[in-house]
């Protein structure tokens, strides 16, 4: 009974470190590493081990809302977290969030690189905390469910690979191969998130195209023929 309890507790704590972003890696990783342990050690029950996945993820995101709700607008000034969620980006995820929080919330699980600066704007824009705990508890129960039993049943595979073959060295070689699988797997999200990104200014001072700065003229290149024809009957008169 001990042994189970340490297995997961290890969950647990893989869930929680992994989606606070300690160490910087996927945590489908540590989904991967419950089904993993399901798979191959049966003292270790699938719904336990589903739960403490869950149970990991949703605590991470709690901490992270917290750390937003408490520290928020100070935070995002800070140019380490402007690498990760830039000023834009935040703003526009801002003004979107009362509308669209849920979806925001749910979406950003499958975006790495926006995961953690979501949960922050959400904790920052004092979003109401029974729809965070709504929306990550939807991704607990189906999103983690659908990445856990898939794993299981890869790690089920090649473990019945490795009992044909009778040698452990399938391990040596299904490791790289996931741990690849997974990378590729956090680019193709990367590039997703990235691509529908919207371009910044090229300075502070320019706005988006037809703007006009408080206080200046407006600039209508296109009225230039007719302003001087004017300038010159003025002139005549």
């Amino acid at each position: 009974m001990s042994s189970e309890l340490g297995w997961y507790a290890s969950i647990f704590g893989i869930m929680l470190f992994t989606g606070l972003g300690l160490p910087p890696v996927p945590e489908e990783a540590g989904i991967l590493y419950a089904a993993s342990l399901t798979a191959v050690h049966p003292e270790v029950r699938w719904p336990f081990a589903w739960l403490a996945c869950g149970l990991g993820i949703v605590c991470a995101d709690l901490v992270l809302f917290g750390v937003g709700w408490k520290w928020g607008p100070k935070l995002f000034e800070y140019r380490w977290v402007q690498r990760v969620l830039k000023k834009e980006r935040r703003l526009m995820l801002e003004s979107r969030f009362h509308e669209h929080g849920m979806k925001l919330l749910i979406l950003a699980r499958f975006l790495p690189p926006l995961r953690t600066g979501v949960f922050l704007i959400a904790g920052a824009a004092r979003y109401s905390v029974p729809k965070f705990l709504i929306a990550d508890g939807i991704y607990a129960v189906f999103g983690v469910g659908l990445f856990f039993f898939f794993g299981t049943w890869i790690v089920a595979a090649i473990d019945h690979v490795r009992t044909w073959a009778g040698h452990w060295a399938i391990y040596l070689a299904a490791v790289p191969a996931i741990g690849y699988g997974l990378y590729r797997y956090y680019r193709y999200l990367k590039a997703r998130e990235t691509s529908g990104a919207p371009e910044a200014p090229v300075s502070v001072a320019q706005g988006p195209a037809g703007a006009v700065p408080e206080g200046q003229p407006e600039v209508r290149p296109e009225g230039a023929p007719e302003a001087m024809a004017a300038a010159r009957q003025l002139f005549r008169e």
